[in-house]
């Protein structure tokens, strides 16, 4: 299993940034975008790890329950080389219960041992770049506000068109 876990992003906002994106992918073709079914906030990606692993995810996620939580996305980030970015991505502003659960599962090990070290970058990654040319330059969207209602652990498939998602577990915040 290829696990992660990750915020659920609300419909509304989720078509909100399709709805910025459709521009873009014909102003973009080159660029690999991630279809709004298949957004959410990454809050640590585990890799392919035993299942006892998981059962660890999930017992720190069922605990959870900071209640809605807020955010707004008002930015664009990328990573990669500076002058060759690979991943492009949405950020703006989190609750700080975001960073702390964040926090908490870097404690488990993914697939290499590692644990969280790294200040966390809450983000939305909306598209990926294939191949060198060109070099993308856009605007983020006007502000996008919405709430976080549900957290997941979730296995990623990859397959010839882009990763499937299989959810191991869900988990309402209230």
């Amino acid at each position: 299993m290829r696990i992660f876990a990750a915020l659920e992003l609300p419909l509304q906002v989720r078509n909100e940034i399709t709805h910025w994106q459709k521009p873009l992918t014909a102003r973009y073709p080159s660029l690999k975008w991630v279809p709004g079914d298949r957004m959410h906030l990454t809050l640590r990606f585990f890799g392919d790890i035993p299942e006892s692993e998981v059962v660890k995810i999930c017992s720190v996620l069922s605990s959870w329950h900071p209640g809605p939580l807020e955010f707004s996305l008002n930015r664009i980030g990328s990573f990669g080389n500076r002058k060759s970015p690979s991943v492009f991505w949405l950020g703006g502003n989190f609750p700080e219960e975001v960073f702390e659960i964040a926090f908490e599962l870097g404690r488990i090990p993914d697939e290499k041992g590692r644990k969280g070290g790294k200040r966390f970058i809450p983000h939305l990654t909306v598209a990926r770049r294939r191949n060198s040319p060109p070099l993308p330059t856009f605007d983020p969207p006007g502000e996008i506000r919405g709430v976080f209602e549900e957290a997941a652990v979730i296995n990623s498939i990859l397959t010839s068109g882009g990763p499937e998602y299989t959810f191991i577990e869900r988990y309402d915040l209230h």
